[in-house]
């Protein structure tokens, strides 16, 4: 066969293809009730896909003859940004019911490199039955709470944080009773408030702290260190999917921890990862190479323009992030002996313990600036009384005087 014919029996075999590859990445548009009975069998009628974001709900005719609403099925394309697998995306359509806890999946496409060799290795794995009755409050982290598919590490969490990050999303729009769209509530307030903030406002408020590392005749490393321990706030920081690759790297070596944000600038080629630890009551933790995982090179989110690149270091799960802790960096001779240190006492501000932990911001702030402005305005008066009395004495004084001059 020459070349000329190869190229023909090529292109003809791409025409066929390529039709029904769009097909298949397509079916999330196209539903079909099938499936949605897979996922809600007791269900005897769906509605159209409606609202923002959109949902498709099931039904049950209950025995007084009236509709209950059993839950809501959605696409994972259509709750954008979407998690990206080995080769591209993974589209899911899930089902939720109203507590939450996720009732059943179904995979509508995904295109991976494995499939040539391994067939349908995601539907003949089993790997999305570990969904099933799972609380979207959950982590859905690959390697604790999760079982990864067998040489799909990336795939699986993509599709695993895919489905949570949609799920979630649905429950904060049409579950406002249940917990966690109370706490996606408060901390969607603080996020907010973040989000209006500048990097420099950051630094303001002591979310960014600065720690410089001098190095003997060079120029000195210089670090930026904030809480990145929630995913909204990774996202804010360094862009979704430097925070998504950070996370799923450390998940294959981190049980937990509380992950921190390390924005790197200057002598950045001087940076020793065995030299990080953190103090807190006179407790030393320090760090290990492989709690620090690359984090991105500083080029989306809050982050751009303001570093170099960026590492995620996980602190121990012991630290208490509600109270002040020490961030180090060991300058002894010996790594890791800390007898010889540069630190910066680190606390989160209230908003990020509100996104962090879902509980609204205690009044204690606004307390304090209450009770502040009122002791200003106490002062202020106290401050005028003593003015106008040294005035009115200084008159009399002055006219004393003038009497007995007379």
């Amino acid at each position: 066969m020459n070349p000329g014919h190869r190229i023909i029996r090529l292109l003809s075999l791409l025409c066929l293809v390529l039709p029904a590859l769009s097909s298949a990445q397509d079916e999330w548009q196209n539903l079909e009730s099938s499936w949605f009975r897979e996922i809600f069998p007791e269900a005897t009628r769906f509605s159209e896909k409606l609202g923002q974001p959109p949902v498709v709900s099931a039904f049950h005719v209950a025995d007084a003859g009236e509709e209950v609403l059993l839950g809501y099925l959605f696409t994972t394309p259509d709750l954008p940004p979407e998690e990206i697998g080995f080769s591209g995306p993974i589209h899911v359509l899930v089902g939720i019911d109203l507590e939450g806890r996720v009732v059943g999946t179904k995979v509508l496409f995904y295109l991976e490199s494995y499939k040539n060799f391994r067939g349908d290795f995601i539907g003949d794995s089993g790997f999305t039955d570990q969904f099933i009755n799972k609380s979207i409050a959950d982590d859905f982290r690959v390697g604790q709470d999760i079982d990864g598919m067998a040489r799909a590490t990336i795939s699986s969490w993509a599709l695993a944080r895919g489905v949570r990050n949609a799920a979630r999303r649905v429950a904060e729009a049409y579950l406002p009773n249940t917990s966690y769209a109370a706490e996606a509530s408060v901390a969607n307030n603080a996020l907010q408030t973040l989000e209006s903030q500048s990097w420099e406002q950051y630094q303001e408020s002591g979310f960014v702290k600065e720690l410089s590392v001098p190095i003997a005749n060079e120029d000195n490393l210089n670090l930026a260190i904030a809480y990145m321990g929630h995913h909204r706030l990774g996202e804010l920081l360094v862009g979704a999917n430097a925070y998504s690759n950070a996370d799923r790297t450390a998940s294959g070596m981190i049980e937990d921890g509380h992950m921190l944000l390390i924005a790197l600038s200057g002598n950045v080629e001087r940076l020793q990862q065995g030299r990080l630890g953190v103090k807190q009551n006179d407790v030393l933790f320090p760090n290990s190479r492989e709690r620090v995982v690359f984090a991105g090179v500083a080029d989306a989110g809050k982050i751009t323009g303001q570093a170099r690149h960026a590492i995620a270091m996980y602190i121990d799960a012991e630290v208490d992030i509600t109270d002040t802790f020490s961030v180090m960096y060991d300058m002894s001779e010996s790594s890791g002996a800390f007898t010889d240190y540069v630190s910066v006492e680190y606390s989160l501000p209230a908003e990020v313990l509100a996104l962090v932990t879902g509980e609204a911001v205690a009044d204690d702030a606004t307390i304090t600036t209450t009770v502040s402005a009122q002791n200003t305005q106490q002062l202020g008066r106290i401050v005028l009384l003593i003015v106008i009395a040294a005035f009115a004495l200084a008159i009399g004084i002055r006219i004393k005087q003038g009497l007995l001059k007379r």
